[in-house]
């Protein structure tokens, strides 16, 4: 009997064991449930509402910044005292209203009457100030007494009153509005007005359902909404106050209570299983915390590479501007100067074409390391992109040292470096500018140290240059001449194509060369020397070769021209598009490929890149001939004619206009003959400008001639009137 119950008190603690277990772990889990879900639903309504306050201030104190964007204005002074309703309305009143929401507008004058009000968007007599001015007036004197203080012993206080405003909720009749008085000054400081004698911007903007959604929508609060009392059960809330303190209305919402909806999403699987939700807890809760983790992770590397090159880890762009916006501003207390920067790779491209890409990005992550070791903590070095560099110098003495710190970096940045097993150079050149003052415009300071840096690279690279500034003038004149191009390549006016036709032996026209030319609105007829590089600097040389290759074979088509060359920029053959664009071209025109010819310069082809040798064999598979223009004037290769598989050479007028005249020219032009009936190309001869001249080719095999003996380029209309008589005219005139 003994043993039975000792039995049964063993089954019953075994049993009582296993009851109490799960038993308490399922209190356990419920308490810690309830515990994670109270927490985590106050975690997010504290988050909610630190939100929501910030949001609120910012929104309040963004509604002087928004006056400010036109009460600092040399031309809000002039017009409001010269009682200009209708400027003051288009710039201080309905425009506010409708592009930044205000409800209500006044000036008050340096007395503080009223001298304009508007409100709702409708211009009213000034006395509708009056229902408004019991509560905007306490303001007004504080901004006065406030104004008063930061002017005391100034003559022309524009830049401290610049930063005096006043922002207040207050209670008005129809409920509450964020009132703000700003004065009205110069931004310039060219306007002196006396201290006292500033008149004054109102804005009012309602505390109403809009100005709800417009703080609550950026951090996503759902039902928001002013209210006069405090947040019901099951509502959120942040006060607002007026200066007194007193609490004048509530902005309040539906809060976001994440731990319930997690509750309600476990329930099921609660109940059906004490033991399987704690496994379940303990899998959840644990991975919750990898995965926090992990976002953590994420979200610093990502606040990192906001502001960093992933590349290199320097500062980007966005970091860059506002380094040097800071040391500007230090600049402007201390005195000091700040030094900016503009470093270029020279050579980059070729370490990518010859060790290929990650050789490239791994000579970048040194550059940058190397820059970074030359610079003093406090400097700043960012990369710009590709192979461009920006470095912010502050507290920079002298020129002198501005000299020494390039010459350190042009000397470091040339040494050789150790890619991925490979060796490899690459030079540096340098654009610098100093500055004192805190005024400079930082975009402007950018674009000095690129000039400084062009001037660099044209100079002969592996150099630095400070900016000066007759640099600016160059710049100005390219930007004019680009912007004129643009308008006359979208308008189809001042541009204009001229032919200078090609001759046989016995004097028949066999084709022309189509030459673009350009009457500038302002300095006329310009050369295409001057407005083929700004095209090609500027990105408008494709547009510009579409419209030239366009006119030049419709033009072919009409006139029933045997050829047509026209000439081709390196960096429309770089374009993936050109081939395509070509066969669009001659269809729209009618034009057969074989009539057409492209004049390349050496420079174009001489460049080992694959995307123009690519070009040039899709084009002459279509039958386009490629003509190779003043051939024997740069570095001339036997191996490119090889390679690229040219039709024509055209040589020279400098060599044309020595022959006769020595023999060593002679020779030479009959080497080039021998050559290119050796290789199977024909030759055209250009500059042929004396009887002389045109016999001694013709005696060396000159099948093609082309210059003033024979015709001088021509509009569309004389050629057309040579092509009819079938014979050059007398008398060329050039064009």
């Amino acid at each position: 009997m003994t043993s039975l119950n000792g039995r049964q008190s063993l089954s019953a603690q075994i049993l009582g064991s296993l009851l109490i277990i799960p038993t308490v772990v399922l209190l356990s889990l419920i308490l810690v449930g309830h515990n994670a879900i109270s927490t985590a639903d106050t975690n997010a309504l504290a988050r909610q509402e630190r939100f929501a306050k910030h949001n609120l201030a910012t929104e309040i104190a963004r509604l002087a910044d928004e006056q400010q964007s036109a009460s600092i204005w040399d031309d809000a002074v002039l017009k409001t005292k010269a009682r200009d309703h209708e400027w003051i309305d288009a710039n201080l009143g309905a425009w506010m209203q409708d592009y930044f929401g205000h409800s209500e507008s006044y000036i008050l004058d340096h007395s503080n009457r009223p001298v304009f009000a508007s409100i709702a968007g409708t211009r009213l007599p000034p006395d509708a100030y009056g229902k408004r001015a019991e509560v905007i007036a306490p303001l007004v004197t504080q901004l006065r007494s406030a104004m008063d203080r930061v002017s005391e012993g100034l003559e022309n206080p524009y830049e401290e009153l610049a930063k005096v405003s006043l922002v207040a909720p207050v209670q008005i009749d129809t409920g509450v509005a964020i009132v703000s008085v700003v004065p009205i000054i110069s931004d310039s400081g060219e306007i002196v007005q006396m201290p006292g004698t500033e008149w004054l911007h109102v804005a009012v903007r309602y505390a109403d359902a809009d100005f709800a959604q417009q703080i609550g929508q950026p951090i996503e609060l759902h039902g928001v909404a002013f209210r006069e009392t405090p947040p019901a059960s099951g509502l959120a809330g942040v006060p607002l106050t007026a200066p007194s303190g007193e609490i004048i209305v509530w902005l309040v919402w539906q809060p976001d209570r994440p731990g319930m909806q997690l509750l309600m999403r476990m329930l099921p699987v609660l109940l059906a299983s004490g033991l399987a939700i704690a496994l379940l807890v303990w899998l959840i809760t644990r991975h919750l915390v990898r995965v926090s983790e992990q976002l953590q992770v994420s979200e610093a590397q990502a606040r990192f590479l906001a502001n960093h090159d992933a590349l290199t880890g320097l500062p980007n762009r966005a970091l860059f501007h506002d380094r040097l916006a800071q040391a500007l501003h230090a600049s402007g207390r201390s005195g000091q100067s700040v030094a900016l920067l503009a470093v270029d790779l020279d050579g980059f491209k070729l370490i990518n074409d010859s060790l290929g890409h990650p050789a490239g990005d791994e000579l970048i992550r040194q550059v940058g390391g190397r820059l970074t070791e030359l610079l003093r903590a406090g400097d700043t070095v960012a990369r710009f992109g590709g192979d461009e560099f920006m470095v912010v110098l502050c507290n920079m003495t002298d020129e002198n040292a501005l000299q020494r710190v390039c010459t350190r970096i042009v000397n470091e940045l040339s040494r050789p470096y150790v890619l991925l097993g490979h060796s490899g150079c690459v030079g540096a050149s340098v654009g610098a500018v100093i500055t004192g003052s805190a005024q400079t415009d930082p975009d402007e300071l950018v674009q000095r140290a690129d000039m400084a840096l062009y001037r660099a690279k044209s100079e002969g690279k592996g150099r630095f240059s400070l900016f000066e500034e007759d640099l600016t003038k160059p710049a100005l004149y390219r930007s004019e001449i680009e912007n004129a191009l643009r308008a006359a390549l979208k308008s189809d006016s001042g541009l204009k194509l001229v032919y200078q036709p090609f001759f046989n032996e016995e004097g028949q026209v066999t084709g022309a060369e189509a030459l673009c030319r350009w009457d500038h609105p302002v300095h006329g007829a310009l050369s295409p020397e001057i407005f083929i590089p700004v095209a090609e600097e500027r990105g408008l040389i494709d547009e510009l070769g579409r419209w030239v290759l366009d006119k030049a074979c419709h033009f072919a088509v009409e006139e029933n021209l045997a050829k047509i060359a026209v000439n081709v920029s390196p960096l429309q053959l770089r374009n993936p598009d050109f081939v395509p664009m070509v066969l669009r071209t001659l269809e729209s025109s009618g034009l057969a490929p074989k009539r057409l010819e492209l004049e390349l310069t050496e420079k174009a082809v001489i460049e080992k890149s694959r995307e123009i040798a690519d070009t040039l064999a899709r084009l002459r598979s279509i039958g386009v001939a490629i003509a190779l223009d003043d051939f024997a004037t740069g570095n001339s290769s036997l191996q490119y004619l090889r390679d690229h598989r040219v039709d024509c050479v055209k040589i020279d007028r400098t060599f044309v206009a020595r022959l006769g005249k020595d023999e060593e020219s002679d020779r030479l032009v009959q080497a080039i003959f021998g050559l290119a009936r050796a290789i199977g190309i024909s030759v055209t001869v250009e500059g042929v400008e004396t009887e002389a001249q045109h016999s001694l080719l013709a005696s060396m095999g000159c099948k093609t001639f082309q210059g003033f003996l024979l015709s001088s380029p021509m509009e569309p209309k004389q050629i057309k009137e040579l092509l009819r008589d079938g014979r050059p005219p007398s008398s060329p005139v050039p064009i």
